[in-house]
Order: structure tokens, then sequence, then C-alpha cells
């Protein structure tokens, strides 16, 4: 069974494990931001944040504030959230500067949470709009994705960064498109990203369906992950729906398990199939850099 990207991440989206007192997606905060800044309304959460549309009060700048919070409910009690977690994300977007990549504009904390602020970007994540298309031309998913390698390339060849969680979430469009044209697209969330300059690592991380081989067997891996879930992200964009999905994705991934079903894959260039094979290699020695 084909899995949409819709279903797909209904499935595998991770369960929130805080207590948002904060409102829906869409509605009005109710929970206290930086003084600079006016919360105007929530558009995204994570398991321990919650992203809000804001204006600086003093410029009228719009921006995008990460509220994180330092403690989250996890059943009946209180558990401490890392604050390294966040800081270290911190760290790591103060030293980068592409125009691919979300800009950390200010940083400030209070009692109980930390304030990221960012670059908004007004048109929302690149999953809302598969999900609106359906899929992507060549044409727009050749728009989008060389603007999100231009990023990883920067991130990769001038930082020393690796990534670890790209997928359509986390790829947002700076300004709502004009029906189906993109304008600038930009990498998002560093909560997972670690500078490893010519070294590997083994922490086990990401969005299953979008990790590399060598991280679900625990093995250790280098900046190749983003490559491999690049690719994912290339095949999501020009069919609608991920590469490994349903039973066993596990091992779906381990093997490289996946096709280029008709009728949908039928219209897509043999360069563009090309492509992915080379992302999508299980050996990461093998797999285009």
């Amino acid at each position: 069974m084909i899995l949409t990207i819709r279903q797909f991440t209904r499935i595998f989206k991770s369960s929130k494990l805080v207590n948002d007192t904060s409102s829906s997606i869409g509605g009005s905060p109710t929970i206290q931001g930086p003084d600079q800044y006016e919360l105007l309304t929530k558009i995204g959460d994570g398991a321990f944040s919650n992203v809000f549309k804001a204006r600086d009060k003093t410029t009228g700048q719009l921006v995008a504030i990460k509220v994180a919070q330092k403690r989250a409910q996890i059943g009946n009690k209180k558990k401490q959230v890392k604050c390294t977690h966040v800081l270290k994300e911190v760290q790591i977007m103060r030293g980068l500067h592409h125009p691919n990549i979300v800009q950390l504009v200010h940083f400030t904390e209070s009692k109980d949470d930390y304030y990221l602020v960012l670059d908004l970007c007004e048109g929302g994540e690149l999953f809302h709009h598969i999900v609106r298309l359906t899929w992507f031309s060549e044409d727009l998913a050749r728009h989008v994705f060389c603007q999100v390698a231009a990023g990883v390339r920067y991130l990769h060849e001038e930082c020393g960064v690796v990534h670890r969680d790209i997928k359509p979430e986390n790829i947002l469009i700076e300004s709502l498109p004009d029906q189906s044209e993109f304008g600038n697209v930009k990498l998002a969330d560093f909560g997972l990203s670690k500078v490893i300059p010519g070294t590997e690592t083994l922490t086990p991380c990401g969005t299953m369906g979008y990790t590399a081989p060598e991280v679900v067997t625990d093995q250790q891996y280098s900046k190749s992950v983003d490559m491999w879930a690049l690719g994912c992200v290339l095949y999501t964009m020009l069919c609608g729906y991920p590469p490994f999905h349903g039973d066993h994705m596990i091992a779906k991934v381990v093997h490289g398990n996946y096709s280029f079903t008709s009728p949908w894959w039928d219209p897509i260039s043999a360069s563009a199939k090309d492509l992915i094979v080379h992302l999508l290699c299980v050996d990461p020695k093998q797999r285009f850099e």
C-alpha cells in the first residue's frame, strides 16, 4: 500500500510530551514572550517548544520566536530538560550565515523558557505544500532541492556541521508562494545538529523515514547522513509519498528497499531517478556528497 506523506507523518510523528499551555496553531498565544516582541499567533510546535509569529515593538519587524521550555510535563512529574540541548543549537546557529538557512536574530531567556528569535518564513513548511499539491513538478522540485542542497553544502564544507534531521517539516518557504511557484527556501531547526569536522559520530537521532541506514543500525556515521535525507526529500517531492514506509521500515531502510512505483514515477526523468539512486545508496562511501 502506498502511503501519502500526510498519512505517513500521522503514523510516525512523535507523541507530545509537554503540557501545552499555549493555544493551538493559528490561535492567540497565552504565554509570555520577550518584552521587546509581541507574540501574534502560534505557527508551529514540537516536543519541548512552540513557535510563534511575533512583531518587534520598536521596529515593527516580523519574526518567528521559538519558545523552548526549560521544564516539561511528563506524566504527573516535572522533568528537567537538558539546557545544553538548546544552548548547543544556539551556539551552532550563531555561526551560520547563508541565504538558504534560517538566521538566528536574537537569543534570550527567562526563568522558565529560552527564546530563539528567528527569520520568519511566511510560506511555511515544505511538508504542507507537498500535501497541498500532492506532488511537485520536476522544475519545482529542482528549485527547492538546489537551494536546500546549497545550504547543506555550506553546513558541511564551511561550518563542519551535520544537520541530522532534514525532512519536509524542517524546510521552510520564505514567502507565501504564488500558486505553485516558490521563492527562497531555507533549512531550519538545528536542534539535533552537531559539529563533526572531518570525523564521525555515533549518537542515534533523526526522524524515522529520513534516517540513513548507518544511523538506524547504530554504526558510526558522518555528514553523508544528510545526503541520504536529501534523497528522501527529493523522492517525496516528486511523488507525494516517502521512499520508506509501511511495515518493517527499519529493514527497508537498512537494505535500501524502495522502488519507483508505476504510475507515479512513469513521467519522472531518468536523471532525477539516477540522482535519487545515488543519494539513497546504502553504502555511505558510495553516496553522493
